[in-house]
């Protein structure tokens, strides 16, 4: 088992792996799988009528003056807004459904990055069979792990306004300035902290957690319970670690913003203009606001975002790499299996030194 490098040593190692792992050789099919990889595991660098839908909102009745229905025929923005509610609603669940989904891919796919960088496994049905099951678990935590973040945050910063705004603080302003004062700053502090606490416990999840159940075929809470003996022996490196990160994150962020911006410009502008062309078609041509022209420039705009992430997440292949490659020969020397996973690797053995 090699000796534990502290996180400064560990970055030489990490750059080292970076470039066998991406230019020793270059392929541009890996490249490209692992910029999905870099997308879904969460670690790009830092964005009329009806028609003929078949969907009709409840008509107002006509006549006989129903109070019930009175805001909906009050103005034409009101109307508007009757004609086009269920579709809100459709929308809000429909995010809130692929939100879920979201969190899930990410979890699988935060053991296909670890795999991919560790082994040089980077092709995704195969990961994806292989890291299912882990990532099924991890995916159970990191919901359950939001919620209770959610809770909590809502505690310390919803239930004191809650209980500011019952007691009348609000309304009388003047009386109780300094009170109000005081408590928004502490209410900033309480959220300065829980939001900082929150992002160490996943930060370590991904980092430590992940490799453990990776390596060891366990579930998320034994992989906790395996991670954390590890942890809590040796919290000062684990803390100089967290340090060098958020030092190196700055740095990649710089640069690899710097180019990211470049990229989303050089194609930002063409469909700028590729969608105003569109648009003064359409309006040339007669057509309205329905449902329907509505879903199709909101498909056409997801694309254009879509593009534009992938774009982004396809530069940022080089932070994600050494981000995760930083992880491993800092944590080999600290966690046995690591070690002998990552001298075995193909790509992986860290230089003497």
């Amino acid at each position: 088992m090699p000796e534990p490098l502290s996180a400064v040593d560990a970055v030489s190692p990490a750059l080292d792996h970076t470039r066998r792992h991406l230019f020793a050789p270059f392929r541009f099919a890996k490249w490209a799988r692992l910029a999905v990889i870099t997308c879904l595991s969460g670690e790009i660098v830092g964005g009329g009528g009806g028609g003929g839908t078949g969907f009709q909102f409840p008509a107002p009745p006509r006549g006989g003056g129903s109070e019930e229905f009175h805001f909906l025929q009050s103005s034409p923005a009101e109307r508007w807004l009757a004609e086009f509610l269920p579709w809100i609603l459709v929308g809000v669940a429909a995010a809130f459904a692929l939100a879920l989904l979201f969190i899930y891919i990410n979890s699988v796919f935060r053991f296909i990055l670890f795999d991919a960088v560790l082994n040089d496994r980077w092709r995704l049905r195969e990961g994806w069979s292989r890291w299912a099951s882990r990532g099924a678990s991890f995916f159970l935590w990191q919901l359950g792990y939001l919620l209770t973040f959610l809770a909590v945050l809502a505690a310390l910063v919803g239930l004191p306004i809650l209980l500011a705004v019952q007691a009348g603080w609000f309304k009388q302003a003047d009386q109780h300035v300094g009170a109000l004062v005081l408590g928004a700053l502490v209410l900033v502090l309480l959220g300065f902290v829980a939001v900082i606490g929150g992002l160490v416990i996943a930060v370590l999840a991904k980092d430590f957690v992940v490799p453990v159940m990776a390596l060891e075929d366990v579930g998320v809470i034994e992989g906790w319970r395996r991670a954390l003996p590890l942890m809590s022996g040796a919290k000062l490196s684990y803390a100089g670690y967290l340090g060098m990160k958020i030092v190196l994150a700055i740095a990649a962020g710089i640069l690899f913003g710097i180019l990211g911006t470049i990229a989303v410009l050089l194609i930002v502008v063409p469909l700028a203009i590729l969608g105003g062309v569109l648009a003064a078609a359409g309006a040339f041509s007669g057509l309205a606001w329905t449902p329907a022209t509505i879903a199709a420039a909101g498909v056409l705009g997801l694309a254009a975002i879509a593009l534009l992430i992938y774009v982004v997440a396809f530069i940022s292949v080089p932070s994600a790499v050494f981000f995760q490659a930083y992880t491993l020969h800092f944590y080999a020397g600290r966690y046995p299996p690591l070690a002998a996973a990552l001298e075995a690797a193909p790509s992986a053995a860290a230089p003497a030194g």
